[in-house]
């Protein structure tokens, strides 16, 4: 393959991948018409395989279902009327009855409906909403006048919001990330693997391929290993050689930690 022609190949791969990277870090319908855009601009390869494709047919309808989801637009209410409710009394209502109430309410259950085994998949994006969503929902039926926690329920409703985008995008950006994979190599070009999970109650483990090296991250939650309490984080990397490193968590930045490496997989 020429400079140029690889030249060819690669610009457009590189502007897909940096559009996976944007809907991942914001979910939202601008970032995937973004990616949509960007998959429509990918070249066809060598042999035109690339484009003329099921796998790229099942790539565009999936950014599509979820660049149109109806859903981002009821997350978006959800926080406004979260907002209203958190700068009102408390006493004036019971806490069933505002439209806040309600808008959690619903996004909850369809966090449920889309992960009915979340007992089974606890790290799973529709699992790690509903978690957001109960705690808020916890802290509706909960405030007083003396603990209106108005503050408090701003920044939750805020992180139930990015964790239902994220769990509405989940299946365009996993495609989107294989599919990359899979044009890379057929333009000749270095493979980046998309993210291979498998969850067991406390024990997740993620794989990836970069090139010709694996590496598989290995999260562990506590009380599952004698030695760490907290649960601890394993990397290992398969290649030309091996290298191994563990990490405790702790009890002062165990969610955080599992939050951050959760997220960034």
């Amino acid at each position: 393959m020429t400079t140029a022609v690889a030249t060819n190949y690669r610009t457009p791969l590189m502007t897909f991948r940096a559009a996976v990277h944007r809907v991942r870090q914001s979910p939202e319908p601008s970032t995937l018409a973004e990616l949509s855009r960007a998959a429509l601009a990918l070249p066809g390869g060598p042999r035109g395989t690339v484009t003329d494709d099921e796998k790229y047919v099942g790539l565009l309808r999936t950014l599509e279902f979820a660049e149109e989801s109806q859903v981002f637009p009821s997350i978006d209410h959800m926080v406004t009327t979260v907002g209203d409710l958190a700068r009102m009394t408390p006493s004036w209502f019971r806490p069933h009855e505002p439209e806040g109430t309600a808008d959690v309410v619903r996004l909850l259950a369809l966090c449920h409906e889309r992960q009915p085994d979340m007992e089974s998949s606890p790290l799973s994006p529709w699992t790690r909403a509903a978690e957001a969503g109960t705690r808020l929902l916890g802290i509706i039926l909960r405030r007083t006048n003396a603990r209106p926690a108005e503050a408090l329920m701003v920044r939750t409703a805020e992180e139930f919001a990015a964790r239902m985008r994220a769990a509405v995008a989940h299946a365009a950006v996993a495609t989107a990330t294989h599919f990359a994979e899979y044009a890379a190599r057929a333009y000749g070009l270095f493979p980046i693997g998309g993210r291979i999970a498998r969850m067991n109650g406390g024990y997740v483990e993620w794989s990836r391929v970069f090139g010709t090296r694996r590496y598989t991250f290995e999260l562990v939650e506590g009380g599952w290993l004698e030695g760490f309490p907290h649960g601890r984080v394993t990397v290992r990397r398969t290649g030309s050689y091996e290298v191994f490193r563990t990490f405790a968590l702790t009890a002062r930045t165990r969610r955080k930690d599992t939050d951050r490496f959760t997220d960034s997989l």
